[in-house]
């Protein structure tokens, strides 16, 4: 059992940590090609529309002007069974209603053509897009004015230069709306027809520091990936000068109390985040993971006790590529609190949530990225 809840928890952290880095990839490209070149630009990474009394929340929109935009849809895979895929495709279908999306001065604007750029993993692609191409052909129900257009990712884990790689799925054969931008850097040019199909290339060098102020996606994390945030970037700003000295003097070996509240705490991330919306929910969540390793001590439920201390040692990769080691870092450090948790918890279960008032937590009827099909 504490085997195969680890690999559940790696999971877990894995898929929302490459989102997280792939929304990340997406924002520094969108932002170096068309920032400078259009006044009302906006790279929307936590998007919440309201359209035909329903609320869609995309991975995360992009604004260029009111002649184009586009949605990011990030799907780790696609199921195998039709039903499934259907049920898939009407999520995407959902972002085909006339959405409007959010420009550089918050004003929500349907820009005359907009694309669906649904983003997903792996060696299937061909297999995905060719499937998807038959089912839309053939079902009188899937139809669409702003048709999906397909990429997939990889990561290339070359040892001094890493990163990740974007490429249009011509089997499905819907390509980008772009072509009448008076811009260089379309994506028709950057991964569409025009460009020859190039690849689209994710630095971690680029995308470095948009996941270090926005280390979230528009889902909501699981626990230990939010711990990672906690745990490296907002405990050590309730440490007392006294408190540094001595866990630099210990070599952060020793637990030092730090008091925390449940609302304190949800504020204090928001307000690190400068950007999107973090949840009560997902902060007692979060803190129910890090009691299970025995790192935080439940005082009133509403009040806490973390016993801050260093879980891991700077670690350094073989790449000489900037913003790989700081990457690696936080991964390293979900990877301890797993393990730590599942040594604490044995055979038992996750601590349980369901008596939590869940009103402050979204709920849509779409698809998370957790789900493995």
């Amino acid at each position: 059992m504490p085997g195969d809840q680890r690999i559940e928890l790696l999971k877990e952290f894995t898929v929302y940590d490459t989102a997280v880095d792939i929304v990340s990839a997406w924002e520094a490209t969108m932002n170096y090609a068309f920032a400078n070149e259009f006044s009302n630009f906006y790279f929307d990474r936590f998007p919440s529309i309201d359209t035909d009394g329903k609320n869609v929340t995309p991975d995360f929109t992009v604004f260029i002007n009111e002649e184009y935009g586009f949605v990011g849809e990030i799907k780790r895979t696609f199921p195998d069974k039709k039903k499934a895929i259907l049920s898939t495709l009407e999520q995407i279908q959902s972002y085909d209603d006339q959405l409007r999306l959010q420009n550089n001065q918050g004003e929500y604007i349907k820009p005359r053509k907009y694309d669906i750029v649904v983003i997903i993993e792996g060696s299937s692609a061909p297999q995905i897009g060719t499937r998807l191409q038959q089912i839309i052909a053939e079902d009188e129900e899937i139809e669409f004015d702003n048709y999906p257009v397909l990429l997939r990712y990889t990561f290339n884990q070359d040892a001094l230069m890493s990163r990740y790689e974007f490429q249009r799925v011509t089997e499905l054969e819907y390509g980008f709306q772009d072509n009448h931008l008076d811009a260089e850097n379309t994506l028709g040019h950057l991964v569409g027809k025009e460009g020859n199909y190039n690849t689209l290339e994710g630095w971690p060098e680029h995308f470095k520091k948009f996941k270090v102020q926005k280390p979230l996606c528009n889902d909501p994390p699981p626990g230990p990936y939010l711990a990672t945030v906690l745990w490296h970037k907002i405990f050590p700003d309730y440490l007392t000068d006294k408190q540094v000295k001595q866990f630099q003097a210990t070599d952060g070996s020793k637990k030092l109390p730090i008091n925390v509240t449940v609302d304190g705490l949800t504020d204090k991330v928001n307000e690190y985040m400068h950007d999107g919306h973090v949840r009560r929910i997902w902060i007692r969540r979060t803190l129910d993971f890090l009691s299970g390793a025995d790192l935080v001590e439940d005082e009133t439920g509403e009040e806490y006790e973390i016993g801050y201390m260093g879980l891991i040692r700077n670690t350094e990769t073989e790449s000489v590529q900037d913003g790989i080691d700081e990457l690696e870092q936080t991964r390293e450090l979900g990877r301890s609190l797993i393990r730590r948790y599942c040594e604490k918890t044995g055979e038992e279960d996750e601590p349980k949530i369901e008596e939590y008032d869940q009103s402050d937590d979204r709920s849509t009827e779409q698809s998370g990225l957790g789900e493995f099909n």
